[in-house]
């Protein structure tokens, strides 16, 4: 099959196949250009007149040498070369293509020739016998009036810096003794285009290597999966016998995917182009079961009578149809009238939605995970893109972000390369970030991330303003303890200061009290001595006994104001000596109960002192007024206090006759403990006589 229309340049520079085109540059060529740069080979212009025709350099080998931009790492490599010309028959009849790794690519380096895998025009498959790879070569017979070669290999080398394309002589029939590199009448050869693929088959097109179902028969050798071979160069349509509404051809995803956009692009010989005009897409769901479901989405496109042209292409979005959504396993391409031969399509593509995301968050060189919360303080913010879990072919994808709030421009980086936002002041950093699909479009779902970087606590208006307040109520509340120590300390002084002079009035009422009784008696009884006209015994001894008593109720004061006696052990025991000796002077007897505990638990002058006058006033009430012969006398402390009990066996107190507040010292006895707190409780004993409770509030300690 013939070219019949030239190929449309400005459509071919888009990009064929759906993986990007390598960046090259040619470095070297043998070749005579005649005013032609070099650089028409990369331009992506495939119109005659533009390129390289080597005409008067046609019997002689030629080399055209490319660099890349950096080593290149792929285990396939598809050359497409572009050969039109207005003459006819201007193409290789022999080539070669081969790999370097050097530094410095150069006709001399050292070059490794790949084997072709697959070798197509886009005359294939009617003319089949056209074309052949013979070894590390491809040859290519004459018949054509112009030709677009597509080439796959598998690469020789790991670290491809180069790529060298070699045009070979061959015997030419008509032009006698001539060995020749084109198929022209005159053996010359012209080259538009050269464009290099790595690894063709891995693409974010999903429908790429997929099945292809037609519903009907297909013209003979034109195959339904041409459809999704990867080569622009080979299509497929019905059969000109088949009927033609309705026919559809049906491309199975494997699963159930959303889309972005699908691309339908024409054969590129030019012949019939209309025929890819006026078509309905649709995508279907699987109905469960492996097979297609309902109609999810469809739109009728070209309806107007335009076409696809020649190497053209279609891309059909979701706002392009109608339906409940853009997703789906299966997608068909369907004739809805009735030309014949139609719908012809060189390849089908579909791109599914692309998801990126954002990795490796770095805040001054520290990394901080997935937080969108910055420290405060962050000047930089560092991070990276990659894929979705989702996304397909991820180590293809290319990214593009900005920054939203600023409306700045899109900048572009790949995967795992670093982008940087300098962040002078504390806010929101707003970005937007979308991929790019290996044909070179960018996916239309765009993604957005916030970063936060709060103002740093010493920066912030409330914050200080919280700040000042805490101070202030810190210094008040620190001002208001102060104060308040100053007032529990004086008060405390003050106490100590009353008690103290309550301990002086005590000592001062007792001196007052009975030492200067006993003196005063003592004084009389002198008087009444020195009066008398002998010396009457009786009084002498009535003086030397108020003197013992004067010199014992001395030593009680004396023993009372001693801190050295200030616990309850020395309570113990001078009530102990004391109560024995008074109720054995009496005649009765006493027995005393210590506590085996606490001893040396702290007992102030405050306590001691009016807990040994009551003792005393109960126990002089017993030897006067009980008539008893044995006394019985527990100190024990309970819980936060101290009890005494004294107990005798006499005559008691009867039980309808209530007991006085006053007489017999028991005022004396309830007024010395009511002013430290105590009590004073006296009720029948059990052995008959009287007992006698005294309690003072106490708390035992070292």
């Amino acid at each position: 099959m013939l070219f019949r229309k030239p190929i449309l340049g400005l459509l071919l520079a888009g990009g064929l196949q759906a993986a990007p085109l390598l960046p090259l540059r040619v470095v070297e060529s043998t070749q005579m250009n005649f005013g032609h740069p070099l650089s028409e080979l990369l331009d992506g212009d495939v119109n005659a007149g533009n390129g390289l025709d080597m005409d008067r350099a046609q019997f002689q080998e030629q080399v055209i040498v490319f660099a890349t931009e950096k080593p290149l790492f792929a285990q396939v490599f598809q050359f497409t070369t572009w050969h039109i010309s207005k003459e006819k028959g201007a193409y290789p009849a022999q080539l070669e293509l081969a790999v370097t790794s050097d530094d410095k690519p150069s006709r001399q380096g050292n070059w490794k020739p790949l084997k072709p895998s697959q070798v197509l025009t886009d005359s294939f498959p009617r003319n089949p016998g056209l074309i052949r790879s013979e070894g590390d070569w491809i040859y290519m017979s004459e018949g054509l009036d112009q030709t677009v070669l597509t080439v796959r290999a598998p690469a020789a080398l790991t670290g491809v810096t180069g790529f060298r394309l070699r045009f070979l002589q061959v015997e030419a029939s008509h032009i006698s003794g001539q060995r020749v590199i084109g198929r022209s009448r005159n053996g010359n050869c012209v080259i538009n285009e050269f464009q290099i693929q790595a690894d063709p088959l891995r693409s974010s097109n999903v429908a790429l290597g997929r099945p292809v179902r037609a519903s009907g028969a297909v013209y003979d050798g034109l195959y339904p999966h041409f459809l999704t071979d990867g080569f622009a160069a080979s299509f497929s349509h019905p059969a000109d016998w088949q009927p033609a509404r309705d026919f559809h051809f049906e491309v199975d995803l494997g699963s159930t995917r959303s889309l972005d956009y699908i691309v339908l692009r024409s054969r590129l010989d030019g012949t019939a182009p209309e025929r890819l005009g006026d078509y309905e897409l649709q995508v279907l769901a699987d109905d469960g079961s492996g097979q297609p479901g309902e109609i999810r989405w469809r739109a009728r496109m070209r309806q107007d009578g335009s076409h696809v042209p020649p190497g053209g292409r279609d891309i059909i979005q979701a706002e392009d149809g109608t339906g409940e959504s853009f997703s789906g396993r299966f997608v068909r391409i369907v004739n809805p009238i009735d030309a014949i031969c139609r719908p012809q399509v060189g390849e089908l593509e579909v791109y599914p939605q692309l998801h990126p995301r954002i990795a490796g968050i770095s805040a001054d060189s520290q990394e901080i995970g997935q937080s969108e919360s910055l420290p405060p303080g962050t000047k930089r913010l560092d991070f990276n893109f990659a894929a979705g879990k989702d996304d397909v072919a991820p180590e293809l994808l290319v990214f593009r972000w900005r920054q939203a709030a600023t409306n700045s421009a899109w900048l572009e980086c790949g995967a795992g390369e670093l982008a940087t936002i300098s962040c002078e002041n504390p806010g929101v950093y707003p970005i937007e970030f979308q991929a790019r699909h290996t044909d070179g479009r960018w996916s239309r779902q765009i993604q957005s991330h916030v970063f936060t970087i709060p103002t740093p606590w010493w920066r912030s208006p409330i914050r200080m303003g919280a700040l000042a307040l805490g101070g202030f109520l810190l210094a008040a509340g620190l001002a208001w303890w102060a104060s308040v120590r100053r007032l529990r300390h004086k008060l405390q002084l003050a106490q100590a200061a009353r008690a103290i002079e309550q301990d002086r009035l005590r000592i001062a009422r007792d001196m007052h009290d009975d030492i200067g009784a006993r003196l005063t008696h003592m004084a009389l009884l002198a008087d009444r001595l020195k009066r008398s006209p002998g010396h009457d015994p009786s009084l002498l001894t009535k003086l030397a006994g108020e003197a013992r008593g004067t010199v014992g109720a001395l030593d009680q004061i004396v023993w009372a104001v001693n801190p050295r006696h200030d616990t309850l052990g020395s309570l113990s025991d001078y009530l102990c000596n004391h109560a024995t000796g008074y109720l054995a002077d009496a005649g009765l007897s006493c027995h005393f109960e210590s506590p085996p505990s606490n001893r040396e638990s702290i007992l102030p002058f405050a306590i001691r002192h009016p807990l040994l006058m009551a003792v005393k006033e109960a126990l002089q009430n017993v030897v006067k007024h009980a008539g008893a012969s044995r006394v019985t006398i527990s100190l024990h402390s309970k819980g936060d206090a101290i009890e005494l009990d004294l107990s005798d066996d006499g005559k008691g107190i009867k039980p309808d006759v209530s007991v006085p507040d006053d007489g017999d010292g028991l005022s004396n006895m309830r007024g010395r403990l009511a002013e430290i707190g105590g009590t004073c409780v006296i009720a029948p004993s059990p052995a008959g006589g009287t007992r006698v409770t005294l309690s003072v509030p106490w708390t035992a300690g070292a």
